[in-house]
C-alpha cells in the first residue's frame, strides 16, 4: 500500500513541479533497483577490461618490457573503484531499507543508498572510459655488460694518462670524435671500455652505448646494437627506414656517446645514421693510424703503446700468481714476461696459461717466445661455424692447428694419447726427446684451453681434456676439407659409399672410424697416402672385428696405427716399415710378436690389453722411446734380456691402479723374469713407473735422479698384517700428473733403506707406511742431512699397534738379526720428541697427512718464521697420534700464511692446538691462521681449548666450517668460546 501511495505522490510532484522530481524519484523502489543494477553491469564490464589488461601486462613483462605509468595507475584505479563497489553492493543486500517493523518503506535510506549506487556507477564508468592506451608497454635498454665496473682493469700510469686526455677532450666542445689506436692485443678495448664505464658514472653523458664493428661490416647490425643498448625498436623493413628511426632515437638523447670498437676500413657514419654533433660523440678502436685519420677523418686520436717493464711485471704476477716471486720460477718468469714485450693480450695469455704449472713448461714458454711466429688475422662472419673457424685461424702457428684438429677428428682425451701421436706424426717441431714433447704437449694443450677450443674434463684431471661437441664438428669438418682426413662412426660407415668403393678414402691421410662391426673392414685399404690409422670395436658387440690379413698391405707411409678393442693382429701389420706408433689399448692379443717386425717403431702402448707375456720379439725393437704396460693384469712373463736391449727407451710404464707386474726375478712357467738391474742398461730413461712387492729387487745404484718423472710403489697387494690398515687413512685425490712419486710400505723385515731416502731431496710425493720409532728418526735424521726441498705431499703412517717399552726393546735387540739391505741407525742418531726439527724446512710442501706418529711436536716450539719452511702447507691431517701435545706454537704459527684446513682426530693427550708462548701475544687479539676455511676436532679426549689462556685472542677470518666431535673438554667450555664463531660458520657439533 505504501509503495502504491508513493507512486501517485511522485507522479503528481512530477506534473506540478518537475524540478523536484528527480530528488523525490529515489524514494521509488523500481528507481532505486533499476540504479543498482545498472551499477553491478559496469562493474562487471570494468572487472572485464582489467583481466584483460592484465593480460596484456603480464605478456608485456615476459618480453621484457617496462609497463607505462598511466597504465599501472589505472589497474591501481580499477581495482580500488571495483572494490568500493562491490562493498557497497555486499552492504546493501543487508542494509534495513523498511521501518515500522517493514510495514512502511525507510523512505531517507532508500534515498541515500540510490544517490550513493549512482555516484559508484558514474565513477566506474569513468575508469571504463580511461582506459583506452596508446601502448601498455615499451623496451627497455639492456644494461651493457662492458659499462659494469671490471675487476680486472688495471690502472696503469702509462694507460691513466691518455685516459685523462681522452676524458678531457671528450668535454671539449669542438671535439665530436676521437680514435685510439694501437697493436692488436695492446689494450684498446679494454681502455675505450674504462672511458666508456668513467663517463657513464660522472655523468658526462646521459647515454653510453658500445657497439663491436670488426672487419666485415655490417650496418643493420650496427644499426641493431645501437637500437637494443637503446630501447628501440625498429620496425621498417628497409634500410632508409631504419635509418630514419634509429636517426630520431638518438636525436632524443640529449647527450651520447657511441663507442665503435674495432674498426678496419671506413665506417659511414651517415649511413648508420649517428647524427654526430649536436650532444652525440664517438668514440673509434682501431689497429691503424691511417683507418681513423684518413678513413674516418678523425683528427683527434690517441696512440696505446706496450707497457713499460714494471708495469709488464706487475700485471704477469697478478695474472700467474705472487708465488712466482721469490721461488725457482722468478728467473725464468722474468725471462717470460720479458718475451711478451710489453704486449698486454700476450702477457695475460702466457701468464695465465703458465699459472700453477711445472718449470719445465715455463722453459717451454720461454723457448717459444724467443722463436719468430706468425699469426694469421682473417677475419671471418662471426655465426656459430665461423666463429669457430675465426678461432682456428687465429691460431698461431702450425704446430698448435695440427693439435687441434688431431685432437678433433681422432676424439683424443689424454696428454699421454696426444703425444703418442703427435710425436708419431712428427708434429712437434724441432723436438726429438719423449720429456721435451710432454712439456710441449702440456704447453699446446694449455694453449687451446686458453682460447676455448678445448675444455677442462669433467673429472677435472689434468692429464685429460675435452673438446665441445660444437667444436668437434668444426675440427672434423677443416681436417675434411684441408687435410684430407676420412672419420666416422660404425654407422656412418656402413652404407657409405666413398668407404664402399674406396673412391674417397685413397687419397685420405687420415682415417679414424669408432665402433667398427665385423665385415665392415676391406680385405685390403688401398691408402698409399695415409699416415693415421685409428680403429675401434665396439665393445659391446658379441662378435669381434677380425681385421683381415691384408689390410695392412697398401699403407707404405702410414705413421700412426691405434687398433681398440682387437682380438688379434693381422700378419700385414709387419710390412709398415714407416711405422712410429703403435697403440694396442683394451685389447685380447694371445700373440703380438709381428711387433718384432716393426724395426722404426719408437712406441708401443699396450695399455689394458689381455697379454700374457711379453714376446721376446719386442727386443728387437731397439729405437723404441717408450713402453706403456699398464693395467695389463694378465702379464705375468716378462722374459729377460728384454729391457736391456731397449738402449733409446726413454719412458717405462709397468703398473696400474688394482694389477700390477711385480714378480721381477719370479720363476713363471719355467720362465724366470727378467731383474730390474735390467733398467740399468737403459741412459735414456727419464720416465718410470714400476710396482716393487720385494724391495730387495730395487738394484742399487738405480739412477733415480736423472729422472724426470717416476712413480715406484713398493706394496704388497694383500698383506693382512692389520685389518684396519686404512683407519684414518685419506687418499687425497690423485694430481693428474704424477712427477716424482714414491711409495713405500714396511714390514718386520724391511726398514727405511738408504739406497731409498738419499733421493729425498727430488721427490716430490712421498707415503711411507707400517712405520716403526726407528724408521721415523732415521727419516728425520735423513731430512737434517740432505733435506727435501722439492717435496710437496708427505703421508706417514705408523704401525696400527703402538709398541709398548718391551716390545720396543726387543725390537732394537734383535736389528743385529737384520738382512743385509736393512738400515741400522747411527749411533749419534738422538731419539727426538719432535718430527721436524729446527734444520728442516720443507718450503714447497703442500699436504702432510700423519697417522699413528708417536711424536709431541710436529715443529719446535722455538723456530724463526722463515726457517720453519712452512708457508706453502694448505691441508693437515692428524690421527692416533698417540703423544702429540702440541700441534703449534704462537712463535711458528704465523708461517703458515696458506693453511686452508686441519683436520685432527683420535690425538689422546692434544691439549689445545696453539701453545701462546708469552704473555705479551695474550694481551692483543692475533689473526693466527689468516686463509683457514675448515677445522674439524673429533675425539681429542683433552683438548680444552683452541690456544692457551683467553681464547679470544685466536681469529679465524676465513673460516667456513667447523665440525666438532667427541671432544668432552672442548664442549664443556664451547658456548663461551665459540658463540661468536658460530654466528657466521656453518657448524656441526656431536
Amino acid at each position: 500500500m505504501a509503495e502504491i501511495i508513493l507512486t501517485i505522490v511522485v507522479e503528481v510532484v512530477k506534473c506540478l513541479a518537475p524540478p523536484a522530481y528527480r530528488q523525490i524519484s529515489y524514494l521509488r523502489e523500481s528507481k532505486y533497483t533499476s540504479i543498482l543494477d545498472n551499477l553491478k553491469t559496469e562493474v562487471d564490464n570494468l572487472k572485464s577490461e582489467k583481466v584483460s589488461i592484465e593480460h596484456r601486462v603480464a605478456e608485456a613483462k615476459t618480453k621484457g618490457e617496462a609497463i607505462e605509468e598511466n597504465v599501472e595507475n589505472w589497474l591501481e584505479g580499477a581495482n580500488d573503484v571495483i572494490v568500493k563497489a562491490d562493498k557497497f553492493t555486499d552492504d546493501e543486500a543487508i542494509e534495513n531499507k523498511r521501518c515500522f517493523k517493514g510495514l512502511i518503506p525507510n523512505l531517507k535510506t532508500r534515498r541515500r543508498l540510490s544517490k550513493e549506487a549512482e555516484r559508484q556507477k558514474e565513477a566506474v564508468v569513468k575508469v571504463l572510459d580511461a582506459r583506452r592506451f596508446d601502448r601498455i608497454s615499451y623496451r627497455t635498454a639492456p644494461e651493457d655488460i662492458r659499462l659494469i665496473p671490471n675487476k680486472d682493469y688495471e690502472p696503469f700510469e702509462s694507460r691513466m694518462s691518455t685516459l685523462r686526455s681522452i676524458l678531457s677532450a671528450l668535454e671539449d666542445r669542438d671535439v665530436n670524435m676521437l680514435g685510439i689506436y694501437g697493436m692488436g692485443g695492446i689494450g684498446k678495448t679494454m681502455l675505450a671500455e674504462e672511458v666508456a664505464r668513467k663517463v657513464k658514472s660522472d655523468k658526462l653523458f646521459d647515454q653510453v652505448v658500445f657497439v663491436e664493428v670488426s672487419q666485415n661490416q655490417d650496418i643493420r647490425k650496427i644499426q641493431g646494437v645501437i637500437a637494443d643498448k637503446l630501447g628501440l625498436k625498429l620496425h621498417e623493413e628497409s634500410d632508409e627506414g631504419r635509418a630514419g628511426s634509429l636517426y630520431e632515437g638518438i636525436k632524443k638523447v640529449k647527450k651520447i656517446l657511441i663507442v665503435l670498437d674495432n674498426i678496419w676500413e671506413n665506417l659511414n657514419l651517415g649511413s648508420v645514421r649517428i647524427p654526430l654533433g649536436d650532444g652525440c660523440k664517438v668514440l673509434l678502436t682501431a689497429r691503424s693510424l691511417n683507418v681513423l685519420s684518413e678513413k674516418m677523418d678523425c683528427r683527434t686520436n690517441f696512440s696505446i703503446g706496450v707497457l713499460n717493464k714494471e708495469e709488464a711485471w706487475n700485471l704477469f704476477k697478478k695474472m700467474a700468481g705472487d708465488y712466482i716471486e721469490g721461488s725457482e720460477f722468478q728467473s725464468v718468469a722474468r725471462d717470460v714476461a720479458k718475451g711478451c714485450a710489453g704486449l698486454p693480450v700476450s702477457i695475460v695469455t702466457v701468464a695465465r696459461a703458465l699459472r700453477n704449472k711445472n718449470i719445465q713448461e715455463w722453459k717451454d714458454a720461454l723457448e717459444k717466445l724467443g722463436r719468430p711466429s706468425s699469426s694469421n688475422f682473417k677475419h671471418v662472419q662471426p655465426d656459430a661455424y665461423k666463429a669457430i673457424k675465426l678461432s682456428y685461424d687465429k691460431l698461431v702457428g702450425e704446430e698448435l692447428k695440427n693439435i687441434f684438429l688431431l685432437i678433433g677428428y681422432t676424439a683424443i682425451a689424454s696428454i699421454d694419447e696426444l703425444l703418442m701421436c703427435g710425436m708419431g706424426l712428427s708434429l712437434f717441431q724441432g723436438v726429438n726427446k719423449m720429456e721435451a714433447a710432454r712439456n710441449r704437449v702440456h704447453t699446446l694443450v694449455r694453449t687451446l684451453k686458453a682460447s676455448c677450443m678445448l675444455l677442462d674434463h669433467i673429472s677435472q684431471k689434468k692429464e685429460l681434456f675435452s673438446m665441445h661437441d660444437v667444436v668437434r664438428d668444426v675440427a672434423i669438418s677443416i681436417a675434411s676439407t684441408e687435410r684430407n682426413v676420412f672419420t666416422a662412426t660404425n654407422e656412418q660407415v656402413d652404407g657409405c659409399r666413398e668407404w664402399s668403393d674406396g673412391s674417397a678414402i685413397k687419397h685420405c691421410t687420415s682415417i679414424v672410424i669408432h665402433d667398427i662391426k665385423p665385415n665392415l673392414l676391406p680385405k685390403v685399404l688401398e691408402c698409399p697416402q695415409l699416415e693415421l690409422l685409428f680403429i675401434s670395436d665396439d665393445p659391446c658387440e658379441t662378435s669381434p672385428v677380425t681385421i683381415p690379413d691384408n689390410l695392412f698391405k697398401s699403407m707404405i707411409e702410414v705413421r700412426v696405427v691405434n687398433l681398440t678393442y682387437i682380438r688379434s693382429l693381422p700378419p700385414s701389420l709387419g710390412l709398415l716399415s714407416n711405422l712410429r706408433t703403435l697403440s694396442l689399448c683394451r685389447c685380447s692379443l694371445p700373440d703380438i710378436s709381428v711387433v718384432g717386425d716393426l724395426k722404426k717403431l719408437e712406441i708401443l702402448c699396450l695399455r689394458g690389453s689381455y697379454i700374457k707375456k711379453l714376446p721376446v720379439e719386442v727386443g728387437e725393437l731397439t729405437w723404441l722411446k717408450l713402453l706403456d704396460l699398464r693395467d695389463c693384469f694378465a702379464l705375468k712373463v716378462i722374459p729377460p734380456n728384454i729391457l736391456s736391449k731397449l738402449s733409446h727407451l726413454e719412458e717405462l710404464y709397468i703398473a696400474s691402479e688394482l694389477f700390477d707386474f711385480a714378480d721381477w726375478e719370479v720363476e713363471v712357467e719355467g720362465v724366470k723374469n727378467a731383474s730390474l738391474e735390467e733398467l740399468k742398461h737403459l741412459p735414456n730413461l727419464t720416465s718410470l713407473e714400476l710396482h716393487v712387492y720385494d724391495v730387495g729387487t730395487l738394484p742399487r745404484g738405480l739412477l733415480l735422479e736423472k729422472l724426470e718423472r717416476y712413480s715406484i710403489h713398493i706394496i704388497r697387494i694383500g698383506d693382512d698384517e692389520d685389518e684396519d690398515e686404512d683407519e684414518g687413512w685419506e687418499y687425497w685425490e690423485s694430481t693428474g700428473i704424477w712427477c716424482r712419486e714414491f711409495r713405500l710400505e714396511l714390514n718386520d723385515k724391511i726398514r727405511l733403506k738408504d739406497s731409498l731416502i738419499v733421493q729425498l731431496q727430488r721427490i716430490e710425493d712421498l707415503e711411507l707406511r707400517r712405520l716403526q720409532e726407528q724408521d721415523v728418526d732415521y727419516f728425520r735424521n735423513e731430512l737434517v742431512k740432505v733435506g727435501s726441498s722439492h717435496l710437496k705431499r708427505l703421508r706417514m703412517r705408523g704401525s696400527r699397534l703402538a709398541l709398548s717399552p718391551a716390545e720396543s726393546e726387543r725390537q732394537e735387540e734383535s736389528a743385529n738379526d737384520l738382512q743385509s739391505h736393512e738400515i741400522i741407525l747411527e749411533d749419534n742418531v738422538q731419539i727426538s720428541n719432535t718430527l721436524f726439527p729446527e734444520k728442516v724446512a720443507l718450503p714447497e710442501l703442500e699436504k702432510l697427512e700423519l697417522v699413528s706418529i708417536n711424536v709431541e711436536r710436529i715443529w719446535p716450539s722455538q723456530v724463526t718464521v722463515m726457517s720453519c719452511g712452512n708457508q706453502n702447507l694448505t691441508r693437515l691431517i692428524l690421527h692416533g697420534c698417540m703423544n702429540l701435545r702440541c700441534l703449534f706454537s704462537s712463535s711458528t704459527v704465523s708461517s703458515f700464511v696458506r693453511l686452508q684446513s686441519i683436520e685432527i682426530s683420535k690425538c689422546p693427550v692434544l691439549e689445545e692446538l696453539i701453545v701462546v708462548d708469552n704473555q705479551e701475544e695474550r694481551k692483543n687479539n692475533i689473526v693466527m691462521f689468516p686463509q683457514l676455511q675448515y677445522l674439524e676436532m673429533s675425539d681429542l679426549e683433552k683438548i680444552t681449548s683452541f690456544c692457551t689462556g683467553d681464547l679470544d685472542i685466536l681469529e679465524f677470518p676465513s673460516l667456513k666450517e667447523l665440525w666438532i666431535s667427541a671432544c668432552p673438554e672442548f664442549m664443556a667450555r664451547y658456548k663461551r668460546t665459540t658463540n661468536i664463531l658460530t654466528e657466521r660458520v656453518r657448524t656441526r657439533i656431536l
